[in-house]
């Protein structure tokens, strides 16, 4: 089934690991052994939707990337070097500290992180983080909008 939605070998043994590492934390939930079968399918549809999911956020932000880049101003540094930035300050260790701007919060950086970073669905997210719906959805806001101001202000060649 993982095989059928990724067409590729490596993602599809990675996803079946981690349906059957699901199943077996969450084996005492399984309250009618004889549908063992069934459930597990339910959860390998659960992880592939998770995994289609995951692809197509990281496939627009790439594509936003790339958009930005062609119709964008031409930034003073490689873009590998505003990337790294932009990591640097979801990390906290921003470049913008040199001329005073705010720096992320941590319910920010930690927000960023796990949402885009690490592909978390908003739901796993906010639940690592213990936050309400609306808080992680804040913080989240927040901290885009905070890099947004950060990495505006700085300086692009003439």
């Amino acid at each position: 089934m993982c095989y059928d939605e990724t067409r590729d070998l490596h993602a599809a043994a990675d996803l079946t690991q981690e349906v059957f590492l699901r199943a077996y934390k969450n084996l005492r939930r399984l309250h009618q052994p004889d549908r063992f079968a069934a459930w597990l399918v339910g959860i390998a549809r659960q992880v592939c939707r998770e995994w289609r999911r995951k692809r197509r956020r990281e496939q627009a932000g790439v594509a936003g990337f790339a958009q930005q880049r062609s119709s964008g101003p031409r930034w003073c540094e490689p873009p590998d070097e505003r990337l790294i930035e932009i990591r640097d300050a979801i990390a906290g260790l921003t470049a913008c500290e040199a001329k005073a701007l705010p720096s992320l919060t941590e319910h920010e950086r930690l927000a960023l992180h796990a949402f885009y970073l690490q592909g978390r669905s908003a739901e796993e997210a906010r639940a690592v983080l213990g936050l309400s719906k609306s808080g992680f959805y804040r913080a989240l806001s927040s901290a885009v909008e905070r890099l947004r101001r950060m990495f505006s202000k700085q300086e692009v060649c003439p």
